[in-house]
């Protein structure tokens, strides 16, 4: 397991030019003479002072409420995060020459997309950072994101889902900001010296926490690398249990509370502007445990092929599918050790989402063609046709239930229908008719009447010259079909694209 290990080697020597240390022949003091140490600055200075970490002027103060600039936060936040500060593209600030002291840590920065520049085209490199610039930067350096959804901040000067939001309020509940009052962040204010020695005490603090697993390019032998999961959600189905962090370089694997799922991995070179290739990939299965009270993480490759499920809702079906029998397109019978069929678990959902009536879940982990009958106790049934197919990780499915035909009452048309045309859209790609409409007096019924896949319009012409369209598809899954539609006047059918 890599992680972040701040302030060693290069770090400790990129902070010793930095704002913190203003006098590099000051002795590092143990008490600083204007240095406040029942407070908790004080206690974060003292710390970080212990450690030759920070110093301060030859005269024995720390001077912990002078303003640090721009250009000195972003040579701290270089070091912290140990860039290239050499080999880098210069962001062409007005204000920030290559021979300038902070050059390269800028242009790591902004490079690394942690940093920009002011509307004039400059940095501002000799500003007082602000309270929310720096947060801006801390955030996005560190990948940070709230872990509770629509977290509530006490700050009044901060308007929620703002910017100003999404930069603090990851700090607020990762414990590194508190704000300058219980109420107020204080956004446009200046980060003082001793205001900077408690973020980065903070941040070491929060570092030694968060428990990461990286994979690098290096690893997958390509230039480029990526991931992706859809299941990382813990078992309350609302919280992420890991989520991913990229970078240019490599890809961190973040645990943040129990869970158990499956990510992929994958290496690729570009090889010209719109083609790429892939060198290398990886399903892993991830473990994130607790132990102690303190979280573990195991992501190992894995070769599992993570099953497919499809939903089946009484509120769609019109009865409570409670029972199944599921069988192949042939019509053999499937074991149990290849499905699962139980009520969906709502636990954790607001109780105005969750649908009414009976929900199931059917799991598949074998891929084919199948054909399950639903019904209830009280003689209602319908089949479904399903395919299960596999990319060699996951298993997908797509279903059909079972309808070949509907009908339209009268009193949905709204007029007395005298006759009918056909558009059968996709056709062409038969020989057959696959729709078909028979007219009565209460209505119509548009039925499938041939095999295959097609899109259609009926046209509906009433006797005062009335028009009603009514617009579908067919469609067939493991020899089941299905039929939906919908209606469109015609102004609809004129203003759209259908």
């Amino acid at each position: 397991m890599k992680k972040h290990t701040l302030f060693q080697g290069a770090i400790v020597a990129a902070l010793a030019t930095s704002a913190i240390v203003v006098v590099p022949t000051a002795q590092a003091a143990e008490k600083f003479t204007d240095v406040d140490y029942t407070k908790e600055y004080g206690a974060a200075v003292k710390d970080l002072a212990a450690r030759g970490i920070i110093k301060g002027y030859a005269d024995g103060t720390f001077k912990p409420f002078a303003d640090v600039t721009r250009g000195q936060a972003s040579k701290i936040l270089a070091g912290l995060l140990g860039l290239d500060t050499k080999n880098v593209v210069d962001p062409q600030f007005t204000d920030v020459k290559p021979s300038d002291e902070y050059y390269g840590a800028i242009a790591a920065l902004e490079n690394a997309g942690i940093t920009v520049g002011l509307a004039d085209g400059s940095f501002g490199v000799n500003q007082a950072i602000t309270r929310e610039q720096l947060a801006q930067m801390l955030t996005t350096a560190y990948q940070l994101e709230t872990n509770e959804v629509d977290l509530k901040l006490p700050f009044t000067d901060i308007v929620k889902y703002s910017n100003a939001y999404f930069a603090v309020a990851p700090l607020f509940e990762n414990n590194i900001t508190k704000g300058i009052t219980p109420t107020t962040f204080g956004l446009k204010e200046t980060v003082k010296r001793s205001q900077l020695a408690l973020f980065i005490h903070r941040i070491e603090a929060m570092q030694a926490k968060r428990v990461i697993q990286t994979f690098t390019t290096r690893d997958l032998g390509s230039n480029y690398i990526d991931a992706y999961s859809t299941d990382n959600l813990a078992a309350d189905g609302e919280h992420e249990f890991f989520r991913i962090l990229q970078t240019n370089n490599d890809i961190k694997v973040e645990a943040l509370r129990e869970g158990s799922g499956y990510f992929m991995l994958v290496g690729y070179n570009i090889v010209d502007e719109e083609n790429y290739e892939i060198v290398e990939m990886q399903k892993y299965k991830i473990d994130v445990t607790k132990v102690d009270g303190k979280l573990q993480i195991n992501c190992q490759p894995t070769d599992e092929v993570t099953p497919g499920s499809a939903i089946f809702l009484e509120e769609d079906l019109g009865f409570n599918p409670k029972n199944i029998q599921l069988t192949t397109a042939a019509g053999h019978a499937v074991s149990e050790k290849v499905y699962s069929y139980e009520p969906v678990d709502f636990d954790g959902w607001e109780e105005e989402t969750i649908p009414k009536g009976g929900s199931y879940e059917l799991r598949l982990s074998q891929a084919g063609d199948y054909i399950a009958t639903l019904s209830d106790d009280k003689g209602k049934s319908v089949r479904v046709g399903i395919q299960a197919e596999s990319d060699g990780y996951d298993l997908y499915t797509s279903s059909a239930v079972e309808k070949s035909s509907v009908f339209i009452p009268k009193s949905e048309i709204g007029f007395t229908v005298k006759d009918f045309k056909i558009e059968q859209y996709t056709g062409a790609m038969h020989d057959h008719k696959i729709v078909d409409v028979e007219l009565s007096e209460k209505g119509v019924t548009v039925k499938s009447v041939g095999k295959g896949n097609a899109v259609f319009s009926v046209r509906l012409n009433g006797a005062n010259g009335e028009k009603l369209y009514v617009n579908g598809m067919v469609y067939e899954v493991s020899g089941i079909t299905a039929m939906h539609y919908e209606i469109a006047t015609q102004e609809q059918m004129e203003n759209s694209s259908f």
